[in-house]
């Protein structure tokens, strides 16, 4: 939640300030080479940063985000690339690069990157616990809303071994998953985000030209 509120703030304090939020954080990590490298790391993932509205292949219209989190001792940066399609937001790419600091299986860290995209892209897009006169609505799983296999995005993980005192890889592949995909639809709409899930927005208006 917390790296939500604020990695969502400084895409915004950057678009105040007329810079781009990646250029923004290269400025500000200038001293810090871990988390300069983790940075440039995702961007070379991701083809290069671009950050849009541009023209897919496909015809849509699309723009990425870019957030970083620094979860259980472990550094995590992602960018993703999202479009939306008769008014629902479609996620088509993330690009994460996390630094665990020391590196024992590397295999491993990617499959659990995966899996907390997944997991942070379900949060975001759907996931929501209803109450009504104080009892959760969902009284069984098949009322809870979970991300749908048509909806999961394209995973891209990039393990950097900075050597730094051994983190987590269980959860820290999650947290800068939100930020990156609010802070691209933000882009791509012209209008700021500051609640999930995102099926509880109207994107119906047609997108940034």
């Amino acid at each position: 939640m917390n790296d939500f509120v604020y990695e969502c703030f400084f895409d915004e304090v950057a678009d105040k300030g007329g810079i781009d939020p990646y250029e923004l954080r290269l400025r500000l990590l200038k001293d810090n080479e871990r988390l300069t490298n983790l940075l440039n790391a995702v961007v070379e993932l991701s083809g290069g940063w671009r950050r849009g509205p541009y023209t897919a292949d496909d015809g849509s219209v699309r723009a990425r985000g870019i957030a970083m989190a620094s979860p259980f001792g472990s550094e995590t940066a992602s960018i993703a690339e999202v479009s939306i399609h008769n008014g629902e937001v479609r996620v088509h790419n993330v690009w994460q690069a996390i630094d665990p600091g020391s590196v024992v299986n590397p295999r491993v860290v990617e499959a659990q990157v995966q899996s907390a995209v997944a997991l942070g892209l379900s949060e975001t897009l759907v996931e929501e616990a209803v109450y009504k006169n104080g009892e959760p609505t969902a009284r069984n799983y098949d009322m809870y809303p979970i991300l749908r296999p048509s909806q999961m995005a394209d995973v891209h993980v990039k393990v950097v071994e900075s050597g730094a005192k051994m983190g987590g890889v269980g959860e820290p592949g999650l947290p800068s998953v939100p930020p990156a995909v609010i802070n691209a639809v933000s882009h791509l709409t012209g209008k700021r985000i500051r609640s999930m899930p995102l099926s509880r927005h109207d994107f119906s208006k047609k997108t940034k030209a």
